[in-house]
């Protein structure tokens, strides 16, 4: 009954913050809905723009305006809604995704000058092989100028407001014959976008084209754009995109091809005409509701994400009860080296952020191995999760008092089946409760795993704001699921607590234990 209790407590606190996150909503779009002008350039000046991480446009802006102030972003949809909730005045991004952002959300505007103009390309790894793909997709991108390929791609892709409508080659089915094309890419539509399990865009089309063309499969991977730039350079994909702009100093670390584009920055700010003229809340709700669940089998989406945290949270709470349960059994008797290493190991992974420690294993330690992004996290979060249990274990045997070890001796037992039958099911009660939060606690750090290539739940919420530029409808679902998903998790390590613990155990399990013995 309390276990049920527990579960039912945490539905109703998802659907609280459901309703108390609609009523925040409906405030916030009755403040933008306040009619003023739409910004200049000569408004902007000390005006606060909201940049993209990794990209140049902090540098762009800086040159144009160099009073303004810059705050920075992970994604376009960030700086979409921090421009609607008024944390900034404007925001840089390339001129095909104002066009893009325009037409998904009308109460915002691109201002008509360009803050600089740009080339775009694909950039590769700085080595042999680089050099060799590179020089190849080169030579395609020459051919597609010439015969009017390329023209037609940009018009198709960046003059078509409803991105739906499009179609591109499948290159889920491109044989290997000349080997795989590792791509690495983030959502910026229309350059690059995922949908309905594959990858999109002007960009990729591209990619799957060439490939198509001289026998590559394509294998391609969701990151952020900064991970684009640190994939290249690590070697572990072999073309990078994103409406990646051509410099100097980038051509130091990395090739770039030909240019793909030739384009520039925009600013985008608040249209407050068509802010003044928006629908009601209600039926803003619908559309957003819509939008993020019911167009294009998003909300398949989100199945998948829950697949992959589950996969990844289920997966380090076996392995790292197991580890670190067994690194206590090997330390338990006091082995004097194999406690300095065992506290060492603990105090490494303890003080690290767990983002850090993904990053260096994926980049670093895993850097030139094929390694996928998941096995990376299940591999992080076992040693975060190990590090934990060892601790438990450890603190739950040492609240016992020593005379327990002495009469188990005292009966016979060898050490360990005094450590099995006497010391540890009386240290379970101890440290149980503080393992039940670990639980909870390892399925909120998963929403980390986006930086090493992860698509997980919050990486996929990502994903779906990327494309409908709304955070209301993914962040709040996102945030529920999680909510759900540690209830879930907690009932069942509940149930196992309740097997476990000998003073809830029935007379039938006491007379079978004794039988037993």
């Amino acid at each position: 009954m309390r276990m049920k209790q527990s579960v039912r407590r945490r539905v109703i606190l998802a659907l609280l913050v459901f309703m108390i996150s609609i009523l925040s909503g409906c405030k916030a779009d009755e403040k933008a809905a306040a009619p003023d002008k739409t910004l200049t350039y000569e408004d902007l000046q000390t005006a606060r723009i909201g940049v993209l991480t990794g990209t140049l446009f902090p540098d762009i802006v800086h040159r144009a305006m160099p009073d303004a102030q810059l705050l920075y972003y992970n994604t376009a949809a960030d700086m979409l809604n921090a421009l609607k909730g008024d944390k900034v005045d404007a925001f840089a991004t390339d001129e095909p995704c104002a066009r893009y952002i325009r037409a998904q959300d009308n109460t915002v505007a691109e201002l008509p000058e360009l803050l600089d103009t740009a080339e775009y390309g694909y950039v590769f790894p700085k080595n042999e092989s680089g050099q060799k793909t590179c020089d190849e997709f080169s030579a395609y991108l020459d051919e597609l100028k010439a015969d009017g390929t390329m023209e037609s791609l940009q018009k198709k892709w960046f003059d078509t407001p409803n991105l739906a409508l499009l179609q591109m080659t499948d290159y889920s089915v491109l044989p290997a014959t000349n080997g795989t094309i590792r791509l690495a890419t983030t959502q910026i539509p229309p350059f690059a976008y995922a949908t309905e399990g594959m990858h999109r865009g002007y960009e990729i089309e591209l990619v799957a084209l060439f490939c198509d063309e001289r026998g590559y499969a394509l294998e391609v991977t969701e990151t952020t754009f900064d991970g684009i730039l640190a994939a290249i350079q690590s070697g572990k994909s072999d073309i990078g995109c994103a409406s990646i702009t051509l410099t100097p100093e980038r051509a130091e670390m990395m090739l770039f091809s030909v240019p793909d584009y030739s384009g520039g920055t925009a600013l985008v700010v608040n249209d407050m005409e068509a802010a003044a003229a928006e629908v009601s809340i209600f039926t803003s709700m619908a559309e957003s509701f819509e939008k993020t669940f019911l167009r294009e089998n998003r909300w398949k989406l989100f199945l998948s994400g829950i697949g992959t945290t589950l996969l990844i949270t289920v997966l380090s709470i076996l392995f790292g009860t197991l580890l670190g349960f067994g690194t206590y059994m090997l330390c338990r008797n006091g082995n004097r080296v194999a406690n300095l290493i065992t506290d060492f190991c603990i105090w490494l992974v303890r003080g690290l952020p767990v983002v850090v420690l993904l990053m260096i294993l994926y980049d670093i330690i895993f850097g030139s191995l094929s390694v996928s992004g998941t096995a990376v996290s299940v591999i992080g979060f076992t040693l975060v999760f190990a590090a934990g249990v060892y601790g438990m274990v450890k603190s739950g045997v040492e609240a016992l008092d020593k005379g327990q070890l002495e009469a188990a001796y005292a009966l016979g037992y060898t050490n360990r089946m005094a450590f099995f039958r006497v010391i540890l099911p009386q240290a379970v009660p101890h440290f149980m409760p503080a393992y039940k939060a670990s639980i909870t606690e390892i399925i909120k750090a998963t929403a980390i795993v986006g930086y090493v290539t992860v698509q997980d739940l919050t990486k996929m919420g990502d994903i779906v704001r990327s494309r409908t530029y709304e955070a209301f409808f993914p962040l709040i679902a996102v945030a529920i699921i999680y909510i759900i998903l540690a209830a879930i998790l907690t009932f069942f390590v509940n149930k196992i607590a309740i097997r476990l613990d000998k003073k809830q155990r029935t007379k039938e399990q006491i007379i079978k234990e004794v039988k037993d013995r």
